[in-house]
């Protein structure tokens, strides 16, 4: 079961599946079970050599069957090596296009490229294949993998909006700067270079949730067991507990958005929040720039940020 759920939290089971997720996986719930074992008493203690084995037994068996799977190509196994990248860019013809040339130049060597105007109505363009409100019915159609927005041309909240708006899609999304000169990153002298891209890791991706979580019940636990320790530090620390509590129940979150949220940005729903990334900063900050620093928390959003935040916050009088 340990390694079951270390491999489920370490995205082992996330479609496609990796071979280098389970294996990392197996890794840690090995590391968990050779601490148990450590505190179990001698008369308890089973030969190591089981856990030696079953690591390796498990490691080989998960990355055969995945292995098996890419090698027929399932699309559920398909490594980032094999997997074919079939784009959809969305913003201007001059950008859209620019964006579609360094994409055939590169090593990528994508399988479709789609061009898609950044107007939300209209005909498009000659060669362009939609519209931004067409774009659900394109990903399905296209069997699109990877949607690239122009910067200069998508402004970033629109961005978060059709993220939220298009979450079934199941899609990767990137952003392409606006600087033609910090796209190309040279790792090639035989080819102009890979496509430099700005990654949105949206709050609301399966993986990000799934630690999210995971990091509110260990920050819980760390807080109720060193409970006494942390009362030196924190304010109001029966709150502290109660909070703790809360949490690991699922009632709340660490950290959530900024209050009062603006609901015209439709971010990705979350817990309300005992802590937020404006928490450890000075107040009355105004409405725009909280606005702002929720809208990069849900783009940008990543496990160590909410840690930040929290330990910040919880050291901050």
């Amino acid at each position: 079961m340990i390694w079951l759920l270390s491999t489920y939290f370490t995205g082992g089971y996330d479609k496609p599946y990796s071979i280098a997720k389970a294996i990392l996986g197996v890794a840690f719930g090995s590391a968990v079970i050779l601490v148990l074992y450590a505190l179990l008493p001698e008369s308890l203690r089973f030969s190591r050599a089981l856990i030696l084995f079953g690591m390796i037994w498990l490691a080989l068996e998960m990355s055969i069957t995945r292995a098996i799977g890419i090698l027929m190509g399932n699309e559920n196994f398909q490594s980032k090596r094999t997997e074919k990248k079939r784009f959809l860019v969305i913003g201007s013809p001059e950008e859209t296009q620019r964006v579609n040339s360094i994409l055939e130049s590169t090593s990528i060597k994508p399988d479709f490229i789609g061009l898609v105007s950044s107007e939300a109505q209209g005909e498009a363009p000659e060669g362009f294949i939609g519209n931004l409100s067409q774009v659900p019915d394109i990903i399905e159609i296209y069997k699109i993998t990877e949607v690239i927005f122009c910067s200069k041309d998508v402004p970033h909240q629109v961005i978060i909006d059709k993220m939220v708006d298009w979450h079934a899609t199941n899609v990767d999304y990137k952003i392409a700067p606006e600087d033609s000169l910090s796209i190309i990153g040279s790792n090639s002298i035989n080819t102009r270079g890979d496509l430099y891209t700005v990654d949105i890791k949206a709050i609301d991706t399966v993986a990000n949730r799934r630690n999210k979580r995971l990091f509110d019940v260990l920050m819980s636990l760390f807080s109720i067991v060193f409970w006494l320790p942390l009362a030196l530090v924190v304010k109001q620390p029966v709150q502290f507990l109660k909070n703790a509590v809360f949490v690991l129940f699922g009632r709340r979150t660490w950290v959530g958005y900024c209050s009062p949220a603006d609901e015209s940005q439709k971010l990705p729903k979350i817990r309300k929040g005992i802590y937020n990334p404006a928490s450890h900063l000075e107040k009355n900050i105004e409405a725009d720039v909280l606005n702002q620093m929720n809208l990069l928390y849900a783009r940008d959003y990543t496990v160590w940020k909410d840690a930040e935040i929290f330990f910040k916050s919880i050291m901050t009088k």
